[in-house]
């Protein structure tokens, strides 16, 4: 141990997971271990034993044995280590232990190592080399000695595992050179065999020694695999342990026909770009991929998959495979959830024929799952979250679509007729084509945005809308079929950024538009922009506590002085934010009521002014003065 854990350990590393065995003895007779009588060629560890004795590193007894199910003593594995190492063990400081003098067997190999800072001896000043060694200690040995470092120190599938080992162990582990004494223990305190020395020696060995080769990629078909690997092409490969925990016993189900493309270094699965999973489920047992494994992409090209605890860093993909339901839990998708009308591969095309024999009505289910934006491609799908789901686009295609929890934003890119249902809160719907909508949802809609004059939408009895902004030259009776009967659920129209007069009631038009580039008005302390200019003229006419909201998203360097509330209301700003404003004081909000984006830098100047930039996303870099 380093001096600053001075204790009953040897100082250093971790090494690989179970004991290994090292042997020196006093006055041996025999070095190879074709000659030890108790070490066979068919001997587990007979290559290991085979190569320290060839090199002279450890020697048998006199009696012709190794004795490799011997226990391992402390002395013994320095002479090991010390002897691998090739230190000089002649030219060195004596590290003064009580109980090791100059001319003990051993001295040399303890002092060299001590003076390399390898290992440590006891409080009380002695080394006990004639004590039998643990697997702790060895692990922390050879990684400390053969230089292996720790990629993934939390990735460790034991349970057992003391604080002041695991960057060793791990170390270890990752690298092939133990696999611990059960799937979930490593068992540390128990003793190292001399025999057991040996293998973990000649394995970190080559690990050390291993010429790096250049990543390449792989794409297989599962078949079957162990924990310790799998074949592929006729080569075995093992999985790193960043990856380890989606090839387990639980996972064989989902895997199974699995395509999937890998990244392999020198012989090792180092990462997963893409799982396309072809096993379906039933109704009554789902087929499960559960795994805290990050993965770069995933299609689902099943039907009746459950995907729990999975982090993937691209897109996830539900093909039209899917005919009835998928379900995410626990998963954080960083790309967009894309239900999409294709299949993939050949794999699942029989099953396309029942999608296109009218078989419909899928079903996503996230349950504590976000994902960055969801696409749906296809045609009569019903999404349902527990989570707040961020932005949602509707293609062209799609005729039907059910929706039922927290929406931020829902944009709308059909131009054929459109019907959403279901039970949802939703922060802004966007129409940007002339499409025929039928809102069905019961709910709220905060805003609803119409930039087409010739969308016909009906609006459903159960469904609240806070604010109805439509192009000027209309009217909520062009746009609104059933305006008569539901203008009492509309609390607020705004026509090409201005309010109407007066509450809309059934029968009396909204009045309100012009042209040329307008002023937003104060509605309520808030000024609603569609387009960088009346961004930048906002800026200008708006009072200390005004908030001013962006009704789509804008392009734009915008500059701040004066301390008025930018509500970027789920949209993007692709651009850089300027807030100078050093001698004010107070609270500031950039996201007062939901989320929202800047694509560019946040350069705050107002060292006085609490500023909230919760649920803000900045893409640049955020400067504080």
């Amino acid at each position: 141990m380093s001096k600053r854990h001075s204790s009953k350990y040897f100082n250093a590393i971790t090494a690989m997971a179970v004991a290994a065995t090292a042997v020196v003895v006093v006055a041996p007779t025999v070095s190879e271990a074709s000659s030890f009588s108790d070490v066979n060629p068919t001997h587990q560890f007979y290559d290991a034993i085979k190569s320290l004795s060839e090199r002279g590193i450890i020697n048998g007894f006199q009696d012709g044995t190794f004795k490799p199910g011997q226990n391992l003593t402390r002395g013994q594995a320095a002479k090991i280590i010390a002897g691998v190492l090739q230190l000089d063990t002649k030219n060195v400081t004596n590290p003064k232990f009580k109980d090791i003098p100059i001319s003990h067997q051993y001295y040399g190999a303890i002092a060299a190592l001590k003076q390399a800072g390898i290992i440590d001896g006891y409080e009380d000043g002695t080394f006990r080399q004639g004590a039998n060694i643990q697997r702790n200690h060895v692990a922390k040995i050879i990684a400390n000695a053969l230089n292996l470092k720790a990629e993934n120190v939390d990735a460790l599938p034991f349970t057992d595992v003391r604080i002041d080992y695991k960057e060793a162990i791990v170390a270890l582990f990752e690298n092939n050179v133990t696999t611990g004494k059960t799937a979930t223990l490593f068992d540390g305190f128990s003793n190292v065999t001399r025999g057991q020395m040996a293998a973990f020696i000649t394995r970190a060995e080559a690990v050390r020694n291993q010429t790096p080769q250049p990543a390449q990629s792989v794409t297989f078909k599962v078949e079957n695999y162990k924990a310790s690997g799998i074949v592929i092409n006729g080569s075995t490969y093992s999985f790193h342990s960043s990856i380890s925990s989606i090839f387990t016993e639980t996972n064989k189900t989902a895997l199974t026909g699995a395509t999937i493309t890998a990244t392999v270094e020198n012989g090792v699965l180092t990462k997963i770009n893409n799982v396309t999973l072809n096993k379906s489920g039933t109704a009554e047992s789902r087929v499960v991929l559960d795994s805290t494994a990050t993965i770069d992409s995933l299609t689902i090209n099943a039907d009746y998959v459950a995907v729990r605890n999975v982090s993937v860093t691209g897109n996830a993909t539900i093909t039209s495979a899917v005919l009835t339901e998928v379900e995410f839990e626990g998963a954080k998708i960083t790309g967009d959830l894309i239900v999409d009308d294709q299949v993939a591969g050949s794999i699942a095309s029989m099953n396309n024929k029942f999608a296109a024999d009218g078989k419909s009505g899928t079903k996503v289910k996230l349950e504590n799952s976000r994902a960055g934006k969801v696409y749906v491609k296809r045609n009569d799908v019903s999404i349902v979250s527990d989570t707040v789901i961020n932005e949602i686009t509707i293609t062209a295609k799609v005729t039907l679509i059910n929706l039922d929890g927290t929406v931020t934003k829902a944009t709308v890119e059909s131009s054929a007729k459109l019907d959403i249902k279901g039970n949802a809160t939703i922060g802004q719907i966007l129409l940007t084509t002339a499409v025929e909508l039928a809102l069905k949802v019961k709910g709220i809609v905060n805003t609803l945005s119409v930039n087409n004059p010739n969308a016909q939408i009906t609006v459903g009895a159960g469904l609240k809308i806070n604010e109805l902004s439509i192009p000027a030259g209309s009217t909520a009776e062009k746009i609104i079929i059933n305006y008569a009967e539901i203008a009492s659920q509309i609390v607020k129209v705004i026509i090409g950024n201005v309010p109407s007069t007066s509450k809309p009631n059934p029968g009396t038009p909204s009045t309100g538009g012009g042209s040329g580039t307008p002023t937003p008005p104060v509605i309520d302390n808030k000024l609603n922009v569609r387009t960088i200019t009346e961004l930048n003229q906002a800026l200008k006419t708006a009072k200390h506590g005004d908030t001013i909201k962006l009704m789509t998203s804008l392009t734009g360097d915008i500059n701040l002085t004066s301390l008025v509330n930018l509500d970027f209301n789920g949209h993007t700003l692709t651009g850089s934010v300027t807030i100078t404003e050093p001698k004010a004081t107070g609270s500031y909000s950039l996201t007062p009521t939901g989320t929202g984006t800047i694509a560019g830098d946040l350069v705050i100047n107002a060292p006085n002014v609490n500023i909230n930039i919760d649920g803000l996303t900045v893409e640049g870099e955020t400067v504080i003065y």
